[in-house]
């Protein structure tokens, strides 16, 4: 597969932050979270993300389902670890949780990640460099 990454196309903002498919736009999670949640789903659901780059700041709950293809996390400042949160109860609150979304050639700003054990350790065991 080759990386589509780094993007560098102009910004280009969602029309419909409640799409099943987003390809080569600009979201701000907050606000994808809130069109989420003004529908009554309290988390983002069964989305595919192409080619887009995501603004915090915010910390992603990653779920069931949630995969990432040549994915750039973001400026780690040193370690990718830096991007990861481990929750210290059995809860995360304050996150916006995802399951079942697929984030393909995609880039983060500012945003941190969090869920179970094992994808903090799958995430801490990367490079900087994009994963296919």
């Amino acid at each position: 597969m080759n990386s589509i990454l780094p993007i560098t196309r102009p910004l280009a903002d969602a029309p419909d932050l409640s799409a099943k498919t987003f390809e080569n736009v600009d979201i701000i999670l907050y606000e994808l979270y809130a069109a989420a949640s003004a529908k009554g789903v309290p988390l983002v659901e069964g989305r595919t993300f192409t080619g887009c780059r995501f603004q915090g700041p915010a910390v992603i709950l990653v779920s069931n389902g949630v995969t990432f293809t040549d994915t750039n996390f973001g400026d780690s400042r040193g370690g990718i670890q830096n991007l990861l949160l481990s929750p210290v109860g059995d809860k995360a609150i304050g996150t916006i949780p995802m399951r079942d979304c697929h984030f393909i050639g995609c880039e983060f700003y500012g945003v941190g990640f969090t869920g179970t054990p094992e994808f903090i350790a799958q995430v801490g065991a990367l490079t900087d460099k994009p994963k296919a």
